[in-house]
């Protein structure tokens, strides 16, 4: 079956290949001609490209694309026209271009750079990572270790399609491990998911993304923690040599590309799952994250199964008072004493039942509160656990910048680490902060000048308003003074004015005023960002919340900073007011008893 089933996809793409006209438009022609076509080869694949029914084109890889168009009208005054052709496996794209390339012809099919295809296409820089897992069906045991798999998996089928990673990861596992399990090949990778769930003894690698988009939705498939595949990325691909690579190379490194990629891809796999992939992408362990996520989920399924519970109990006590109102109606026909007893009996059976019913739902809120503590133990842990390793970084990067035989790219590298360091330093400070404000500890209070302390936090992020070309305007009087504790206060002003320039478009303005009224001092924080919901003002105020609107620059956040800001102001004795409205910006009013 699979001989004559290779023989009908080569008949097939000789068919293909020898019908597609393709494009032999070269960059320096475009350039020159200031109008053309390039023709687009591609598969429809969840949720990078997605064709639907009426012939229109969405997602990630068609959005960048798109920018891309409008990127060369923007900078270099170039019209260039897309023609999209669709194709019906992995296969046909790369093969037009591998076998049948011309000068103008692109392919987009979330292909992975690999040594062995750079000898035969060209390939840009990557615009997504490539990041695989195994996955397999639900009812397949976790594995721990090779030694396990090694001893279970020959008896399960992996799903795979030909001449792609996924088979070429399953064929390195067999050769390198010699174990031998069967496979059955599919037409895509769309399919993939849906082989698994066929059987429950079938496992295969998924590409990130969609393995959590299924989690997401509580299909019956699990992640096994062994053999994860980390790719040099998703690259658009051309014929080899082709001086596509300078226009696409140059599109992917630009501020507008990040820009929309960042929004494409909340917009298409949603903030969490954008979150996730970013911090795998810049090297933080895989495994912590990917677990992380899923005790997420599963966090968030035990309070499903919560509600559940409740919403039982209350049809149950529903049904207990049509009960009642059926046998009070009852004893008015029939004989009083009899029907007594009876409904006696039914409702010491109903009592038992809610009884049972609420002992679950305080089983289950237990276990709820269980996790719970376990996590923050695990964050407490983990955070003091980094800061010796940290400080022995930024120590001994110290001791090597002191080499005066050093290169001047050896210093940059010291320091590079020495910043790094210092910021992975400062973000568990901030996380170890929100366990001290907690504990509502407070020291001596003292007279502060909030000029002074304004001015400090202004020249602290100076340089980043400055990168975002952010104006900051500060308006404030003589005298002006509160009782508190210096620290305290600029944390408060910190978080504030950070959460503006995350938000803030490029060029806009930033203005903060110091007003007084009735004996308070009102600090003011107005940005021009896109405003809260009415869902974000509801839980901004709780730790590690991501709210709906993002950093406009890409900047990552911890989901720490309002919530420091009201605990910090709920010690410093005064209160936090805010004004804000979607698309019209957020003015955040710090209000402190003048002294």
């Amino acid at each position: 079956m699979r001989i004559i089933r290779s023989i009908f996809f080569a008949l097939m793409y000789f068919l293909i290949t020898s019908t597609c006209i393709g494009s032999d438009l070269t960059w320096a022609e475009l350039q020159k001609n200031k109008e053309g076509t390039v023709t687009i080869y591609y598969r429809s694949t969840e949720p990078f490209l997605i064709r639907e029914a009426d012939g229109s084109l969405r997602g990630l890889e068609y959005e960048m694309m798109v920018g891309f168009k409008y990127y060369l009208w923007n900078k270099y005054g170039i019209k260039l026209n897309l023609d999209w052709q669709s194709q019906e496996s992995f296969k046909y794209v790369f093969g037009l271009i591998k076998d049948n390339p011309n000068a103008g012809d692109l392919g987009l099919d979330i292909i992975s750079r690999t040594a062995n295809r750079e000898e035969e296409v060209g390939f840009s820089n990557p615009y997504f990572p490539d990041i695989q897992v195994l996955v397999s069906n639900k009812s397949i045991p976790t594995v721990n270790s090779i030694d396990e798999f090694k001893e279970s998996f020959p008896s399960y089928t992996a799903v795979s399609v030909s001449e792609t990673t996924y088979d070429q990861y399953l064929t390195n596992i067999k050769d390198k491990y010699d174990v031998d399990f069967n496979v059955i090949y599919k037409q895509s990778s769309n399919e993939i998911l849906e082989g698994i769930l066929e059987q429950p003894d079938r496992f295969g690698y998924m590409d990130l993304p969609n393995y959590l988009i299924a989690l997401n939705q509580n299909l019956d498939i699990k992640r096994q923690p062994i053999l994860p595949v980390k790719g040099i990325g998703f690259c658009v691909i051309f014929e080899k040599g082709s001086d596509w690579a300078i226009p696409i190379n140059e599109y992917l490194a630009s501020s507008d590309y990040q820009i929309l990629r960042n929004k494409g891809i909340q917009k298409y796999l949603g903030n969490d799952v954008y979150d996730l992939i970013e911090s795998i992408s810049e090297g933080e362990n895989e495994e912590i994250v990917l677990l992380l996520k899923e005790k997420e989920l599963v966090d968030k399924e035990l309070y499903e199964q919560s509600k559940q519970v409740q919403r039982q109990a209350y049809i149950t006590n529903m049904l207990i008072a049509c009960v009642v109102v059926i046998l009070i109606f009852a004893f008015a026909l029939f004989n009083r004493n009899r029907v007594k007893s009876k409904a006696n009996e039914i409702l010491t059976a109903h009592r038992n039942m809610i009884e049972n019913q609420n002992e679950l739902l305080s089983k289950r809120n237990n276990e709820l509160l269980d996790l719970d503590e376990e996590k923050n133990n695990f964050i407490n842990i983990l955070s003091h656990d980094l800061r010796a390793p940290i400080n022995n970084i930024i120590g001994l990067a110290g001791l090597l910048k002191m080499d005066e035989n050093l290169t001047k790219d050896q210093i940059g590298t010291i320091e590079h680490i020495t910043s790094e360091s210092r910021r992975l330093n400062k973000m568990v400070t901030r996380i170890l902060d929100v366990e001290r404000i907690e504990s509502q500890s407070t020291e001596d209070f003292r007279e502060i000048d909030l000029t002074e302390v304004l001015n400090r936090v202004l020249s602290n992020y100076h340089q980043q308003a400055h990168d975002k070309k952010i104006t900051i305007a500060l308006h404030t009087e003589d005298d002006q003074k509160v009782f508190g504790l210096d620290q305290y206060l600029f944390h408060v002003f910190e978080n504030l004015l950070s959460n503006a320039i995350k938000f803030s478009p490029l060029g806009e303005a930033i203005w903060i005023r110091v007003e007084t009224h009735d004996g308070f001092h009102h600090i003011n924080f107005t940005d021009g960002g896109p405003g809260l919901s009415e869902e974000d003002q509801k839980r901004m105020f709780k730790k590690f919340q991501r709210l709906s609107a993002k950093p406009t620059g890409g900047e990552r956040s911890t989901g720490l900073g309002l919530s420091i800001v009201a605990k910090y102001t709920e010690l410093l004795g005064g209160r936090l007011e805010w004004k804000s409205a979607p698309d019209q910006g957020t003015t955040f009013i710090v209000i402190l008893k003048a002294v």
